[in-house]
């Protein structure tokens, strides 16, 4: 049974990744500038966390899950997120829900591949990835504005 820290940790950051995603994928930023951001965000954790040789089959799998809910949820945002002066409220919520469950199978995906992740770091590297997922994007953006 996961510890309610480590679903709180993994679902922190799937949210701000996902979240991060569906932003980038609103905006006019191209197809690659986009994927360059989430491979920048990979190479920023993968070196955050000091990920040894031994541990890139399970970095590996995880990097992959978070370059798949990124492609997964720019596909739904563009589905989904149509122009909203042409849809009634119904209609606007029923878009907002297939979003949602997207994110949800994304956050899914990415604590499974975190727990498999998380099992082979060293007790430090567990504490840099703890302190990773505790502190979100907004905080960080808004540490950086002070």
């Amino acid at each position: 049974m996961r510890s309610r820290s480590f679903f709180i940790v993994s679902a922190a950051l799937a949210f701000a990744f996902v979240f991060s995603s569906a932003a980038c994928a609103q905006s006019p930023a191209s197809p690659d500038r986009r994927q360059a951001k989430v491979e920048a965000r990979i190479r920023d954790m993968y070196a955050t966390l000091h990920i040894t040789r031994a541990q890139e089959p399970q970095w590996d799998a995880f990097a992959q899950v978070m370059l798949d809910n990124a492609q997964a949820m720019e596909m739904a945002v563009k589905q989904y997120g149509t122009d909203r002066a042409t849809l009634n409220a119904a209609q606007i919520l029923d878009n907002y829900a297939a979003i949602s469950d997207q994110h949800a199978r994304n956050v899914e995906r990415l604590s499974a591949a975190m727990e498999v992740l998380y099992a082979s770091l060293s007790p430090q590297q567990k504490q840099m990835a703890d302190a990773m997922f505790r502190s979100s994007p907004r905080r960080k953006a808004e540490a950086k504005t002070r």
